[in-house]
């Protein structure tokens, strides 16, 4: 299975990480989707929560994949001989520009906007500073996310002072 859960400390920052997709390479590029990672195509109006998906290690490609055959699941008894034409033409018009954008017929934009910074797109080149259409983004968390996430009411007190007495001893 492609399911990760991120371990270690909590990052001060938030990450925004967006990639301009105009190239059968950038969809081959490897994705890092957190748990804690909201995702958004601007282009199709999609926005998906943080925890959508939960943890996965993919391509770009195999992300939106995996996010259609989601909608899909969620969707698809919606979609039925009762459905509602409209419904139905709605979702075979959010389908048919999802394949355009697979097929790379427009650019486009795919945007891992991750609360904890446990999220990557692995840039084209070895240089982060030579691809030009990746950009990464720190941020200082809202009190929102923050409260999402527990860190507001967390209180690390006493394991801050049985660390201090053991590293001091």
């Amino acid at each position: 299975t492609q399911r990760l859960k991120p371990g270690g400390e909590i990052p001060a920052k938030g990450k925004k990480t967006t990639l301009i997709v105009r190239n059968v390479k950038d969809l081959s590029r490897d994705v890092i989707k957190s748990d804690s990672a909201a995702v958004s195509v601007p282009e199709l109006e999609l926005e998906l929560s943080s925890g959508t998906l939960g943890g996965i290690v993919t391509t770009v490609e195999g992300l939106i994949v995996k996010i259609c055959e989601a909608l899909e699941r969620v969707h698809g008894f919606q979609l039925g001989d009762s459905t509602y034409e409209w419904k139905k033409k709605k979702w075979d018009g959010f389908t048919e520009r999802l394949a355009k954008l697979l097929n790379l017929e427009e650019p486009w934009t795919l945007i891992l906007d991750d609360a904890l910074a446990a999220s990557f797109i692995a840039p084209a080149t070895d240089s982060l500073e030579d691809d030009k259409q990746l950009t990464i983004e720190e941020y200082e968390r809202s009190w929102e996310q923050n409260e999402e996430l527990g860190l507001n009411d967390m209180d690390t007190s006493s394991a801050d002072m049985a660390y201090n007495t053991t590293s001091t001893s």
